[in-house]
């Protein structure tokens, strides 16, 4: 006897298909714009292209669910296709998707005319933090230490170096006593 189990929130689902799996945001047409990957998995464009920037020089990246390689096109992300079923559910006056590109570390938006503004004007999405500020950036790194040996041995000097000081360490600490106590 199988009795089927009714969905307890099938609004709940609603509400998680036209939000980010990242960050939880709401979809929308500009920045916030659904785009699906090959494997089919759906995230902002935020998301993505927070994401593709430390990994543009491959210009491809992992899908943060499954892990298939997504291939970043010309244009970068802004260009992967959206997710019309997604765009579909958003309310109408936003399911007219809006050209969005990347410079550098910004999103760019150009903001048309409309009654109340009375010019375009480019609106942009800082995907990191400033690039000029060095103290702003620091502040969110975590500083990694090295040993001094794997510090020397980045080139041929420094092991070289690291070579020479240790035969130099062993003949001082065992050859050097052996030596003096047979004399």
């Amino acid at each position: 006897m199988a009795t089927e189990i009714a969905d307890p929130d099938p609004e709940g689902q609603l509400r998680s298909a036209t939000e980010c799996p990242i960050c939880y945001s709401s979809y929308d047409n500009i920045f916030k714009t659904p785009l699906k990957l090959p494997c089919a998995h759906t995230f902002c464009m935020e998301c993505l292209c927070r994401l593709s920037l430390f990994i543009k020089h491959l210009q491809q990246f992992p899908c943060p669910l499954c892990r298939t390689v997504a291939v970043i096109p010309t244009g970068g992300v802004p260009k992967l296709p959206p997710n019309f079923d997604i765009v579909a559910q958003l309310p109408p006056d936003m399911q007219n998707l809006q050209e969005v590109w990347m410079e550098g570390h910004k999103l760019c938006w150009m903001r048309n005319k409309d009654s109340n503004v009375h010019r375009s004007s480019l609106v942009t999405v800082q995907l990191l933090s400033n690039p000029t500020d060095n103290n702003a950036i620091q502040e969110g790194l975590v500083a990694v230490r090295q040993s001094l040996c794997s510090t020397l041995c980045r080139n041929l000097w420094g092991f070289g170096l690291t070579i020479f000081a240790s035969g130099l360490f062993l003949f001082t600490v065992i050859f050097l006593p052996v030596y003096l106590n047979f004399k």
